[in-house]
């Protein structure tokens, strides 16, 4: 995976949204730029995990 440090996550924001049409508020747009880069942060430290065809998801979650 790509470092999500080395990412410009308002460029991406800016490209993704015209591509798809979906325009983005620029008040909310700071806030959507923070949240990719939390989920990117969030997938680089869940990648390592190794999953087997056997694992499956919890029925029911409890902390």
């Amino acid at each position: 995976m790509t470092d999500p440090a080395s990412v410009d996550w308002a460029a991406y924001v800016d490209i993704a949204s015209a591509a798809i049409g979906l325009p983005i508020d620029p008040s909310l747009r700071a806030g959507v730029v923070a949240n990719l880069e939390r989920m990117a942060q969030v997938a680089q430290a869940l990648e390592p995990v190794v999953l087997t065809d056997t694992d499956e998801a919890a029925g029911v979650f409890r902390p």
